[in-house]
């Protein structure tokens, strides 16, 4: 499997995306309140890549968490004035109760955190984000709808060829449980835009 992140730029109105090294996040804004969809890795290429932008990070008041894998959660320490977001079945994969692969633990949050259920509503301003369960790559990833149309799915599927598919089997805890999120996901109606982890975005029409 080959990870084909987008470069860092703006790709809607509202969505800004940032690349580090093999993997994307995001940065959703409505010019008066902004919020991240992971966080990245590698804080020094996050400051340069959000500099020019022009978002100030100092205003990033909410990160939606989609996993704790490091290229994803790495960033936090870059916006330190962030209400930090993650499913409750995450939580076991930073406390060492479950290992990421055998004996591989992924590491400790080291942040105030607020665990999320399925289906729970944040209000951010006009911005509403909406956690959606979505197992398979970890026992606990989770999806984040914003105003019920923009998907941030973290690694919880890939586009491929204008498709979506599952993420690469070897480095999922279970295909199996990812591809019944999937379907989950293809439930929902009113989704015109996929923003994933590491193959950049889809616009559904």
């Amino acid at each position: 499997m080959i990870f084909k992140p987008i470069k860092t730029q703006r790709i809607t109105e509202n969505i800004y995306a940032v690349r580090t090294l093999i993997s994307n996040f995001y940065i959703y804004s409505d010019g008066k309140n902004s919020i991240c969809f992971d966080t990245g890795y590698v804080a020094p290429i996050i400051r340069h890549a959000i500099k020019r932008l022009g978002i100030d990070r100092a205003f990033v008041s909410h990160v939606f968490l989609t996993h704790s894998d490091y290229d994803h959660v790495g960033g936090i320490k870059v916006f330190k004035n962030a209400q930090i977001y993650l499913s409750e079945d995450e939580e076991r994969m930073i406390t060492f109760k479950k290992p990421r692969f055998l004996f591989v633990f992924n590491k400790p949050i080291r942040r105030e955190h607020q665990l999320l259920k399925d289906g729970e509503v944040i209000h951010i301003g006009k911005i509403k984000v909406e956690s959606i369960k979505t197992p398979g790559h970890t026992p606990g990833s989770m999806s984040y709808l914003v105003n019920d149309s923009i998907l941030f799915s973290g690694d919880t599927l890939m586009i491929h060829g204008g498709k979506i598919t599952p993420f690469f089997w070897l480095q999922n805890m279970s295909t199996k449980t990812q591809k019944e999120s999937i379907k989950k996901l293809f439930q929902r109606n009113g989704i015109k835009m996929i923003c994933t982890g590491h193959s950049g975005y889809l616009i559904k029409f």
